[in-house]
């Protein structure tokens, strides 16, 4: 074997193989759902992300989704209320974070990217958030410590949204002029469990007959659907998996046993591996599609918005096991480095990092002892990619012991 060619298939051979140990090795290093080491993680993402998001990430974010913006300053403010919980020694620096979170989601700037005659007003995906991260600091800072007038507000803002499914011809009012996302009504429901659970009961007949009119366009074993047409009330796009692991993570607040149906045919439809490795499809088993602007690329039929989404379902529906191993799979193939300062793909993509906190924040509902993954299907295929990365060399090696008077 040539020098030249030796030299030329070791430098391809060791990054790679650096990488595919550094996978193998990462994957293992996640810590527990709802342990310390957790919690510590998910305040070092949001320390770090803290900087960028008073500065350009909203806007760099909204070039790339048109909802990148109010995303960022909703799922910031979720994560904050979440770790306020938890978080004894910075629960006032979480509240400050979430309220300032409030406010620029509530801002003019931002609110005016969505249609102001849209009821609720700005439409239902703006509504929605909004209301649900004001329940959510609400619950963080506790309902005797917050003003009546705050009380006054969070209740009128959840009394137009009922408003709106109440009197609709469709259970997914729309997001936009003509346009809706049912993922959108689901957080808007949610926000009003939320006023149920925190404040006292209002909703749960706006709730129920809500979950009946669902039900209803989509009967059997039909999932939520990804994208809905509101003049003819009929799907425009079936169920997909990052929008439907939203729906997951959000309706066991709204109807449990509702939430239990949908999050079986989650799994039944998009739980999956690649090469061993635990992922969630962005498409149902046997049905192919490209990547777009709500799923991100897809590698190999799996969406990462889909498994990092899919990983606060399984936790927000008792199942920490797939918990574990689709936050494993997040951890070992998003390049994360630290701990007090943290960051996935070098900070390439902080929406995706806000979305790990937010679901990693949450409380985990499973009290049974969590058996870690082992990833062995995983470690085997890796194994085999090594050798045959390294048998050009290895095989020119034994030929030339072979040769040799």
């Amino acid at each position: 074997m040539k020098r030249s060619f030796r030299v030329f298939w070791m430098l391809i051979a060791l990054p790679v193989s650096c990488i595919v140990v550094w996978c193998n090795i990462k994957i293992h290093r996640t810590p527990l759902p709802g342990s310390a080491a957790e919690q510590r993680q998910v305040i070092g993402l949001l320390n770090t992300l803290k900087k960028g998001i008073r500065n350009d990430v909203p806007e760099r974010m909204q070039k790339l989704f048109p909802e990148g913006a109010a995303f960022i300053y909703a799922l910031y403010g979720l994560a904050n209320c979440n770790a306020a919980h938890w978080s004894a020694t910075g629960y006032h620096t979480r509240i400050r974070e979430a309220r300032w979170s409030m406010d620029q989601l509530g801002s003019d700037p931002i609110k005016d990217r969505f249609p102001a005659s849209l009821p609720p007003g700005h439409g239902i995906f703006h509504a929605g958030w909004s209301a649900l991260l004001h329940g959510s600091i609400i619950k963080a800072v506790g309902v005797n410590r917050v003003s009546t007038a705050e009380i006054e507000r969070f209740t009128i803002t959840c009394d137009t949204i009922a408003s709106t499914f109440a009197n609709g011809h469709t259970p997914y009012p729309c997001s936009y002029t003509n346009m809706a996302w049912p993922a959108d009504a689901v957080v808007a429901m949610a926000a009003l469990a939320l006023y149920d659970e925190v404040i006292a009961e209002r909703y749960g007949e706006v709730r129920l007959e809500w979950v009946g009119a669902v039900k209803a366009l989509s009967p059997g074993n039909a999932g939520i659907p990804h994208a809905w047409d509101p003049s003819s009330n009929t799907a425009l796009r079936e169920m997909r998996g990052s929008s439907l692991a939203l729906i997951c993570l959000l309706l066991p607040t709204i109807d449990s046993a509702f939430a239990k149906d949908q999050f079986t045919l989650f799994a039944q439809n998009f739980f999956a591996e690649r090469m061993g490795v635990p992922a969630v499809t962005e498409y149902q088993k046997d049905h192919a599609g490209k990547g777009d602007v709500d799923s991100g690329p897809l590698i190999f039929g799996a969406g990462p918005v889909a498994t990092i989404v899919g990983a606060g379902a399984c936790r927000a529906n008792a199942d920490a096991f797939h918990d574990l191993e689709f936050s494993s799979t997040t951890d070992g193939f998003g390049f994360v480095f630290g701990d007090d300062e943290r960051g996935y793909l070098f900070g390439a993509m902080p929406i995706a990092d806000l979305f790990i906190a937010w679901c990693r924040s949450m409380p985990v509902r499973n009290p049974e002892p969590i058996v870690r993954p082992k990833f062995i299907r995983f470690h085997a295929w890796s194994t085999l990619l090594l050798a045959l990365l390294w048998s050009p060399l290895l095989w020119g090696r034994l030929l030339q012991v072979v040769r040799r008077p």
